[in-house]
């Protein structure tokens, strides 16, 4: 679901905080995305796509990655349904897990 690795390669290269500023700016922009997906034509639905490959890519949601490179070679399939779950799992996941870290730290 979500690619840890990448994370933690994110939280050092960037240090604790510049990685939160990142990761809700991630979040925020793709949720923005996501919600302005419903009504398109699926041929103007590729470079939405392909935007939010990119920024799953980046930090880590590999599902959702996967989801959205398969929709943008094929928009006219292409689930909303379902890849709006796979990003609020691997949003889930992601903030549970760094809830976890940060109450350890």
């Amino acid at each position: 679901m979500v690619d840890w690795v990448r994370t933690e390669e994110l939280r050092q290269d960037f240090g604790e905080e510049d990685f939160l500023e990142i990761a809700g700016m991630f979040i925020a922009e793709v949720e923005e995305r996501l919600a302005s997906l419903a009504g398109k034509s699926p041929a103007s639905l590729s470079e939405d796509f392909h935007f939010l490959k990119g920024s799953a890519a980046n930090l880590g949601f590999h599902s959702f990655q996967v989801a959205c490179s398969q929709a943008e070679t094929a928009p006219q399939h292409a689930d909303l349904a379902h890849i709006n779950e796979l990003f609020a799992t691997s949003k889930d996941a992601f903030l549970d897990r760094y809830q976890r870290d940060k109450q350890v730290a």
